[in-house]
């Protein structure tokens, strides 16, 4: 490890990646496009292919599209010569999934620090970010303190982009600078996440949410229409604080509207440079690392803990799918079961599924999930249901209760058919499968 860091460009960087390392590259909206770019371009190591694993994104996974000598766009922009794994499948890379081109780690977000930390089974050799201009010797993780912390300090190679725009943020973002090996100039703009655009079916179930945080909680949100509508007005329930692993650019209005002992504690932002730029210079706003965001017991020690969050579907037991339609991996396991478990700890907690109750005229409510889908939540874990129709408080019910309650806020047009299932279910008769499960 030399004492500053060697200057260099995306395809000199990518070059020193060895030959079967292990890379962790960023999530989220840090898009270090002068490596990305470089990955889609090189021939990498075909005897011994270095392994990338990435979670969620918000940019163009650039490096996954078609290559110039290979204008098919089935054919992914990475060369045989890398392998590539996600544990979040955003809609950019949905069709590459389906075709085998990516593998998938069902892996828990509170668990990657452990996983890609010192001594865990996929330790990071070599780790890719995106920094804030350095500051004398110091370096900043500006809008994702995450889970790179941990993979850091296990790793042998860390390569950095800086980024102009990216800012220096409150928390435990800072690192050394002597800690970074490698760094490249930006070669675009900051990836952005442009707001979700509510109607009046989400807000009939923002309304609902928002009637059931408690005075003085703390609050955390998922990411979507919903969350941001919730995330926009949740400053009207009085000394509500926020915790959550990510927050995106409605957090501004909650800045604007809350006072000056509101306290934001967040892994990441995802959102416009105007939220980037204000979530910086606001004392309020702190990031921190998963190990603290995503830590249960911790998080079950502060009271009021709500956490809100949404599914694909819930059937009639409680039982949540947030990974899954129709057998295709279109998510991951993410963060959810985290805040859920803390949420069912915490003195007064509560954990909220919200979702609206049909999608592409399916009902999102099913009488069970079918054979093969993954329990994102198990049906002990959850709280509360919220759709558009009604709130259905499932803690303390037995399954008949928790089935006619679900049905209730089901759609009007599913509900006779979820009835008839529920009992068919309770003869011991399988439902046969349709619209509704």
């Amino acid at each position: 490890m030399s004492g500053s860091p060697e200057p260099t460009d995306g395809p000199g960087a990518v070059a020193r990646i060895p030959a079967g390392a292990r890379v962790l590259l960023p999530h989220g909206c840090i898009e270090p496009l002068s490596v990305f770019d470089a990955l889609g371009a090189s021939a990498g190591q075909p005897d011994l292919p270095p392994h990338l694993y990435v979670g969620l994104h918000f940019g163009t996974y650039g490096f996954l599209g078609p290559r110039r000598e290979q204008p098919d766009p089935s054919t992914g922009a990475l060369s045989d010569g890398w392998r590539f794994s996600t544990w979040q499948v955003g809609p950019a890379i949905r069709g590459a999934m389906s075709r085998g081109r990516i593998g998938f780690l069902p892996a828990r977000f509170r668990d990657l620090p452990r996983l890609f930390g010192r001594g865990g089974a996929l330790a990071a050799d070599v780790v890719v970010l995106q920094c804030a201009p350095p500051r004398g010797d110091r370096a900043n993780l500006g809008i994702s303190c995450s889970i790179f912390p941990a993979a850091i300090e296990a790793a042998k190679l860390v390569i950095a982009e800086i980024h102009p725009d990216m800012p220096w943020t409150r928390g435990s973002t800072e690192i050394p600078l002597s800690r970074i090996d490698l760094v490249t100039e930006a070669t675009g703009p900051l990836c952005t996440l442009p707001r979700a655009v509510p109607d009046d079916v989400d807000r009939a179930i923002v309304e609902r949410v928002l009637g059931l945080v408690p005075p003085g909680a703390w609050v955390q949100l998922g990411v979507g229409a919903v969350p941001d509508c919730i995330l926009a007005r949740l400053a009207e329930v009085p000394g509500v604080r926020l915790h959550s692993g990510m927050l995106t650019d409605a957090l501004t209005d909650f800045l604007d509207a809350s006072g000056p002992d509101a306290r934001v504690v967040t892994g990441e932002l995802e959102g416009s440079l105007e939220a980037y730029r204000r979530a910086a210079a606001d004392p309020r706003v702190e990031l921190r690392p998963t190990t603290l965001v995503h830590d249960v017991p911790y998080l079950g020690s502060l009271e009021r803990f709500v956490s809100i969050n949404s599914a694909i579907e819930v059937d009639l037991s409680g039982q949540v799918n947030g990974e899954a339609i129709d057998g295709a991996q279109v998510s991951g396991v993410g963060g959810s079961l985290d805040f859920v478990e803390a949420a069912r700890y915490s003195p007064g907690g509560m954990s909220i599924i919200a979702l609206r109750s049909t999608a592409r005229g399916r009902s999102r409510i099913v009488a069970r999930l079918r054979e093969g889908t993954p329990v994102s939540v198990p049906r002990f874990a959850v709280d509360v249901v919220v759709t558009e129709h009604g709130v259905a408080r499932l803690a303390g019910l037995d399954l008949e209760q928790r089935a006619r309650a679900l049905v209730d806020v089901a759609s009007p047009d599913a509900r006779r058919e979820l009835g008839e299932a529920f009992e068919r279910i309770s003869r011991g008769t399988p439902p046969r499968e349709g619209r509704h499960g």
